[in-house]
């Protein structure tokens, strides 16, 4: 699953890395814990068919709940398709969510020991997600799920599920939803990803600072994953 990431981006380099048209330029500031139901800048295609840049909160909300509170943050991607929950939006509304890493927790002595999961490039990431139109007027509010897939081998020592991570190139082809094509892409290549543990500061959504994304010392007996790769000798 996904359930805290960073947001260490800025529009120019969003803009450079999505093509993106709307809006000009926005000021976005940088978090090192967002958190289900916190805003978060998304990207999805306008009526027009053009890349725009907007405000969703995590945690997705269909049109149908009555009260409209924040619902699954996540969405399996084996079952978006025939799921009461995200059918529709996976046929009709799907957006790319842009963030620096995220955070996963492994089993360890003691309690769970959080880990911070980047790019071995320290590029952005774009996750795939679905998103969804909650109310009318001026009480409308978007909210968006990451979909989650089986992991590669090295998120696979922390965690059973890992988000679906989108090359460059495979942007147009997810946001389009009218395109045959249905497959995921596979899972992003061990090689790729880093991931070393972190403070269990992070696990407070009220900390939020750059010290949470920096590597400590492991608990013993815990599996040091600072390797680039797990399937590395």
């Amino acid at each position: 699953m996904c359930g805290r990431f960073t947001r260490l981006y800025t529009w120019k380099q969003l803009h450079a890395l999505l093509d993106l048209r709307y809006p000009e330029n926005i000021e976005i500031k940088p978090s090192w814990n967002v958190a289900p139901t916190q805003t978060t800048p998304v990207c999805r295609l306008n009526k027009e068919g053009e890349r725009e840049l907007v405000p969703m909160r995590w945690g997705f909300t269909p049109e149908w709940s009555k009260e409209g509170k924040p619902g699954p943050i996540n969405a399996r991607s084996e079952s978006i398709a025939t799921s009461t929950m995200f059918r529709r939006a996976f046929a009709s509304r799907r957006c790319i969510v842009p963030i620096s890493g995220f955070y996963e927790w492994k089993a360890a002595p003691g309690g769970k020991q959080p880990h911070y999961i980047r790019l071995a490039s320290n590029d952005t990431m774009l996750l795939a997600g679905i998103w969804e139109r909650w109310g009318t007027g001026e009480a409308a509010v978007d909210t968006f799920a990451i979909l989650t897939a089986a992991p590669n081998a090295l998120v696979a020592r922390i965690h059973d599920r890992m988000p679906v991570i989108l090359e460059p190139d495979g942007v147009s082809q997810w946001l389009d939803a009218s395109r045959p094509e249905r497959a995921m892409p596979d899972p992003l290549a061990a090689e790729r990803l880093e991931a070393f543990p972190v403070s269990s500061r992070v696990n407070s959504p009220r900390n939020n600072d750059p010290g949470l994304c920096v590597p400590c010392d492991p608990p013993a007996g815990l599996f040091d994953h600072r390797a680039h790769s797990a399937d590395k000798p």
